[in-house]
């Protein structure tokens, strides 16, 4: 690309040459005006044909001849190097890269997903459905198709590179979850990550218990190991099949949904009871220091403090319009 910019430019300067020297010619030959001059000479290159200002004498008609001559292949090589260049910008992949690197710059309170598997994708899924931003980093371009169809921002590296995390925007990201099929990986991307961004909220993926306590030494703030929960999962569906569904999101419906919100400053000190009595919700239990706590009537919302809500899909999101800072809708009984 550096070549082409410097072709570009020294080709440029050879027409705005070649402009000034068909002016100062037909100045000297002709006598005509400025104007009229750096008119016929703009005419004469571009073809366009209107007439001269003026009639051309012997002399002018020979200058203008090889001003044709010369400026007509120039004007034709110019165009052929802009379609050129063009082209070349659209689909040529180290363009497109940065391209979308540039979009990156402008992301804050992202989530980084690092490993594009069967894991990761389901991952983007889930966030993508909650409208989350989400850049996806995987070395192999091709796990990373179905990503970018779908929206998605993409980032084509090897995650356990600070230099590849920083072109992500991990430290501008709100969180990061690495669910590469490799212990020693996430342990080096969960170390890489939180040396960046020590605010960063960090989710790992671990094969045993012996890697997960490793991850939780390195600054992982939660390790999931994927068999260990899809066994949990199994079981669950099997003693109470309702409720793991349920919980798990696989049901959705307006009449009952649950839902986790974080209390802002204009709901502290707030009661469980008049939050409920404006929304229509009920507040399951407050998560609070770490631990979840049984909620009663009296009790007062703390800042930091993160509520368990159910209820109609109407009454939670007047609790969610609270927090934004919208009035509360009038409570709906579901039907």
């Amino acid at each position: 690309m550096s070549v082409d910019r410097r072709r570009l430019s020294l080709l440029l300067a050879l027409i705005a040459g070649l402009v000034l020297f068909g002016t100062l010619g037909y100045r000297v030959l002709e006598g005509w005006g400025w104007l009229d001059c750096v008119f016929m000479t703009v005419m004469t290159l571009t073809t366009v044909g209107y007439g001269s200002p003026g009639p051309l004498g012997t002399d002018g008609k020979v200058f203008s001849t090889l001003l044709m001559l010369v400026g007509i292949g120039l004007m034709l090589y110019l165009l052929t190097l802009l379609a050129e260049t063009v082209v070349r910008g659209l689909t040529d992949p180290l363009a497109v890269r940065r391209r979308k690197e540039r979009k990156l710059i402008h992301l804050r309170g992202h989530t980084v997903v690092c490993g594009y598997g069967q894991v990761g994708e389901a991952v983007c899924v889930a966030l993508r459905g909650a409208r989350r931003d989400v850049v996806v980093i995987d070395h192999r371009p091709e796990h990373l198709e179905w990503a970018e169809a779908q929206g998605i921002h993409t980032l084509v590296g090897d995650a356990t590179d600070e230099d590849v995390l920083r072109r992500a925007g991990a430290e501008r990201a709100e969180s990061l979850v690495t669910v590469i099929n490799s212990d020693p990986s996430n342990l080096y991307v969960v170390l890489s990550a939180k040396g960046l961004n020590p605010a960063l909220r960090v989710i790992a993926r671990a094969s045993d218990e012996s890697a997960a306590q490793k991850m939780r030494r390195a600054g992982a703030d939660e390790v999931v190991n994927p068999y260990q929960l899809s066994g949990n999962r199994i079981a669950a569906m099997m003693l109470a099949p309702r409720l793991s569904r349920l919980l798990s999101g696989d049901v959705t419906s307006d009449h009952f949904i649950i839902r986790e919100i974080g209390v802002p400053d204009a709901l502290v000190g707030q009661t469980v009871e008049a939050l409920g009595r404006e929304t229509g919700a009920l507040i399951v239990a407050i998560w609070r220091g770490g631990q979840p706590i049984r909620c009663r009537a009296g009790d007062e919302l703390q800042a930091d403090d993160t509520v368990l809500v159910a209820g109609a899909a109407a009454e939670v999101d007047a609790v969610e319009g609270r927090r934004d800072g919208r009035e509360a809708t009038a409570r709906v009984q579901p039907t």
